[in-house]
């Protein structure tokens, strides 16, 4: 009974993975999912049913500590269902899109049930998170500060997101919204990498130079050099002490 145990938990252990790592900003929103626990539980079932079939043929792998073996096959047993059960028999081209047919069908369907849940679930809380937390903040100023302070908090973001959320940040800052719209955005963006919890703080932090009505930054002058600066339009200016 041990080791259905043990197999089943490593098995929903793996599900439980997938579903967290595809929300990171609020992973605790998939517990009130009716999908998600069907998710994990057919991971946990097809690592039950798998030992049960070990048990049933007698596969010991050779090993002839029953210890050892046991071990053996429930270590076989979680992670043979975790491959089979994302495997696909064959592939069948509908349309422009080609479907896998198998166990997989199954788990991907249950996921995309998943997404739909949490993201109603979600939407409505991260509409008013963003627009309370990015209120008065001028994207024009924030768009590099925010996403570089935000991911140099969180020190250890994947190469690849970084490189995805600059990349949006720049699909977004040549959109034809309006300046409001654009930080709201951004404020959404960066939900989805640091969490609203991050967000806040980094605002809160920078807000003093990344408000819409904060007066433009202008660099110190040297030597009686000019004073160099740009508005929040990104209008050059420059003064001269000197003058």
């Amino acid at each position: 009974m041990a080791g259905y145990l043990v197999a089943v938990a490593l098995s929903c252990l793996v599900g439980v993975a997938e579903l967290v790592s595809r929300y990171r900003d609020r992973p605790t929103t998939l517990v009130r999912v009716p999908s998600t626990w069907a998710y994990v539980l057919i991971n946990g079932g097809a690592g039950a049913g798998s030992l049960l079939l070990l048990h049933t043929f007698g596969w010991r792998f050779g090993v002839r500590s029953p210890d050892v073996a046991d071990a053996t096959q429930v270590l076989v047993a979680s992670l043979g269902s975790m491959m089979v059960f994302r495997s696909a028999v064959f592939t069948v081209r509908v349309g422009d899109e080609d479907v896998a047919v198998g166990p997989s069908t199954l788990l991907t369907s249950l996921l995309a049930a998943a997404d739909r849940g949490v993201d109603r679930m979600q939407a409505k809380t991260r509409a008013q998170e963003a627009g309370e937390i990015m209120r008065g903040v001028s994207f024009a100023k924030s768009k590099l500060a925010l996403p570089t302070y935000c991911l140099a908090l969180l020190q250890n973001v994947p190469a690849d997101d970084q490189a995805d959320l600059r990349t949006a940040v720049d699909a977004l800052a040549g959109s034809e919204m309006t300046d409001g719209q654009m930080a709201l955005n951004l404020g959404l963006l960066l939900m989805n990498v640091a969490g609203p919890d991050v967000l806040r703080s980094a605002v809160e932090t920078l807000r003093e130079e990344i408000r819409a009505d904060a007066p433009p930054h202008v660099s110190p002058a040297r030597n009686g050099q000019a004073h160099e600066g740009r508005t929040g339009d990104g209008e050059l200016i420059r003064s001269n002490p000197d003058q």
